[in-house]
């Protein structure tokens, strides 16, 4: 199948143009291009290897790209500037769970308002009465993040002591607490059960608003089918279809690279 060009109009959040990465003789993206609407929730899968960690990666600018442009409401990402990004409203979760885990629940949630406290150094130190106000702020902020994740009664915590289920969930109402515009969910299922799964899914599609977009890197196709509109497979570092749930499980090359055919499911 051919490469789908990514679509350049107003309405397009992230506009990912020719992307390409390699890695020493290996091209773990070529050429990709692909868009995420503004308010859309799309998904990007295939197998082991296909580039989808790569991706966000660049997206994310954890790392850099050889050639292509990244853009977000039409101005451009810098690879390998991941607080650039951050502050640009590009927010993340990672495959491999990254919190605090000696910080309770609540902290580890509130470490993600600091970029905008509106306070100084001198009021830190001093505890002055901005300080106090915007504390007060995030931890109200905060707490709200952890009603919406369903974590709130985990907030006085340690981060490290909760199950892996709940870790997850604490981790999405971090990335929120940055305010993005642009959410990248990398591998969020993985590791939970069926239960969690569908307790994320409903998470999912209850945090989706208008302006706020989602990119969701996944292997559990239910999942997928039940949080996203649109679907990329990436295919050895390139696109091979794309298009609703129900039609990419249909498509024969994902059959062959990524679902497995009719044959293999017997």
């Amino acid at each position: 199948m051919s490469q789908l060009a990514a679509t350049t109009s107003t309405d397009q959040a992230l506009v990912i143009s020719g992307l390409t990465r390699r890695f020493g003789g290996v091209t773990a993206l070529n050429g990709v291009s692909l868009g995420v609407a503004l308010g859309e929730t799309r998904a990007l899968i295939g197998p082991n290897g296909s580039g989808k960690s790569t991706l966000i990666n660049c997206v994310s600018a954890v790392d850099r790209w050889d050639e292509g442009t990244v853009t977000l409401g039409g101005a451009p990402i810098k690879g390998r500037d991941p607080v650039g990004a951050a502050r640009r409203g590009i927010s993340r979760t990672f495959q491999t769970l990254r919190l605090f885990d000696e910080m309770t629940v609540l902290e580890n949630v509130m470490v993600a308002m600091h970029h905008a406290r509106g306070y100084g150094l001198f009021s830190a130190i001093t505890l002055g009465p901005r300080f106090r106000k915007a504390e007060n702020r995030m931890r109200h902020e905060a707490r709200e993040l952890l009603a919406l994740t369903g974590v709130e009664r985990d907030a006085e915590r340690q981060a490290g002591t909760l199950p892996y289920g709940h870790r997850r969930l604490v981790e999405i109402a971090r990335s929120l607490a940055l305010k993005p515009t642009l959410l990248l969910l990398d591998e969020p299922a993985a590791g939970l059960n069926d239960t969690e799964t569908a307790r994320l899914a409903e998470l999912v599609r209850r945090i989706a608003r208008p302006d706020l977009s989602i990119l969701v890197v996944e292997h559990n196709m239910e999942f997928v089918t039940s949080v996203a509109s649109q679907v990329t497979v990436l295919d050895n570092g390139n696109i091979i279809a794309e298009g609703t749930p129900a039609e990419v499980r249909e498509h024969p090359e994902v059959l062959r690279a990524y679902l497995g055919s009719s044959e293999d499911d017997k």
